[in-house]
């Protein structure tokens, strides 16, 4: 047999193990033992499939009487977001919120309150805010409220050079005329020189700075589907508004759609407040939440608009592709992005990404920080 047959034959053995468990080691050879990832994955399921979350023997679920988990299910959850695709995950908390073990959880305030606050957990607490008892959800938002500040301070920082880079609207220029005086640290540079008796302030040096031209500031339109799959786009999407709305030089408009369109615009400034308000899962239109963004276009050129979305468009493709089309002809800058943050695209729609990439409009995945290098560069284009 050759090499590459046995490669395909061991990795036939891999998915029956997993599929069946662990009693079927002794049919298969125990193919896992070695690949850490894979037993951390056996791990998982067998955690959900054959305990549901229940201590004590399995009755009669895959993999019965063979001992029980030492997982718990917070850290059963941490590693399924960090292991497992979006449309896996979906399906797998499903599962455990059915069989009642994941509910316990969501239950109960102080096991809520032990849970570390992380990216993860973030993510599945958003996905699942619906099924938390009232009871839980002072527990709930204080830990959203906690991962999101975590997040938030750390893109912030990590962000803020690529969005205002080098030539940001304070940055000092040769440029020494009277509009572009710098009154106020003009002042403060040269406090040492005030004279007390006299009240008298010296000025030994000026301090100018580069003004943003009239009609600079650009508007930036974040179109967020909020279909279930896209929860960790939607959490970095919420996370990354509220620091483009701290931009002066930015004009955010943030709106989360389904087949309906909601303006987000006076929340964008608290992604809690953002998160607690998105209604996830649904269908999708597209072509409804672009029409809308054509409506916030003042200025073509200096408007940007980025579409966060699986791209399943569940209206007329033809529709979509049309009204985009005029976006685009009218002089806006249109992103599309199937996936914003470190995990990479899930599932997405080829057929209407390709469409729309054939007009012109960019599409792929991005971190937080490329999207706001991508703002950034367009933002800094603004200035004179």
């Amino acid at each position: 047999m050759t090499q590459g047959a046995d490669e395909k034959k061991r990795e036939a053995a891999r998915r029956l193990r997993l599929l069946f468990g662990r009693f079927a080691d002794s049919s298969l050879g125990s193919p896992l033992e070695g690949d850490e990832v894979l037993l951390r994955i056996d791990e998982d399921l067998s955690f959900l499939y054959d305990r549901a979350f229940r201590r004590g023997p399995s009755q009669g679920a895959r993999g019965a009487g063979l001992g029980p988990s030492v997982l718990r299910p917070s850290t059963w959850l941490a590693s399924v977001e960090e292991l497992f695709p979006p449309e896996a995950r979906v399906v797998m908390e499903e599962d455990a919120a059915a069989r009642h073990g994941l509910a316990a959880l969501l239950e109960d305030p102080a096991a809520l309150a032990s849970v570390t606050p992380s990216p993860a957990i973030l993510a599945l607490l958003v996905r699942l805010r619906g099924q938390i008892p009232e009871a839980s959800l002072p527990a709930a938002r204080r830990l959203i409220e906690e991962a999101v500040r975590d997040l938030s301070r750390a893109l912030a920082k990590e962000l803020a050079p690529a969005l205002t880079g080098s030539s940001g609207p304070r940055r000092r220029t040769n440029l020494r005329v009277l509009a572009n005086l710098d009154a106020r640290r003009t002042v403060r540079e040269n406090l040492r020189h005030y004279d007390r008796a006299r009240g008298v302030l010296g000025v030994e040096r000026l301090v100018f700075r580069r003004r943003l031209a009239r009609q600079s500031r650009m508007r930036l339109v974040v179109l967020l589907d909020q279909s279930g799959s896209m929860v960790d786009s939607v959490v970095q999407a919420a996370i990354l508004a509220a620091i483009f709305a701290s931009v002066p030089s930015i004009d955010l408009r943030l709106i989360a759609f389904d087949t309906h369109v909601v303006d987000m615009t006076e929340i964008a400034g608290d992604p809690v407040e953002v998160l607690f308000s998105l209604q996830l899962g649904g269908g999708t239109l597209l072509s409804r939440a672009v029409g809308y963004a054509a409506t916030l276009v003042a200025e073509p050129r200096r408007t940007l608009v980025v579409l966060i979305s699986d791209f399943r468009e569940g209206g007329a493709l033809g529709a979509l592709v049309t009204r985009v089309k005029d976006l685009l002809d009218a002089g806006v800058t249109v992103l599309g992005l199937v996936a914003l943050g470190d995990k990479g695209a899930g599932g997405f729609d080829r057929r209407v990404t390709g469409a729309l990439a054939a007009l012109g409009m960019p599409i792929g995945a991005m971190t937080p920080r490329e999207l706001a290098a991508w703002v950034g560069r367009h933002v800094r284009g603004g200035e004179t």
